[in-house]
């Protein structure tokens, strides 16, 4: 669902990621800024109680295992549905928000 939410709007190369045990680099790959090249990756969650601390280390280890990858995790709301997926919670770290918004031309 998150993948061709992605694609359809406007990340036609997200795809799902083939588990890789150790080497895993999240569930979407195939996000890449066009302007410097860094990718993003995408961990996707949907449990009934959350573990935001412990899916964000995991996270950010997967995008170490990409390289210098933006680590996002996705959270699916509770009592949400598919139709409700651009509410869907997006978590990551300030550092990498204030990488984001410098790279996007935000100061």
């Amino acid at each position: 669902m998150v993948k061709q939410y992605l694609n359809d709007n406007g990340f036609p190369d997200a795809e799902r990621t083939p588990l890789k045990a150790g080497d895993d680099t999240g569930d979407i790959n195939g996000i890449k800024n066009r302007n410097t090249g860094r990718n993003a990756i995408i961990q996707c969650k949907n449990q009934k109680s959350f573990q935001l601390s412990q899916w964000l280390d995991d996270t950010v280890k997967q995008a170490q295992n990409k390289g210098d990858a933006v680590p996002a995790l996705v959270v699916k709301r509770p009592n949400k549905g598919v139709n409700s997926l651009g509410d869907t919670y997006a978590v990551l770290r300030l550092c990498d928000l204030v990488d984001l918004l410098k790279e996007a031309g935000y100061f």
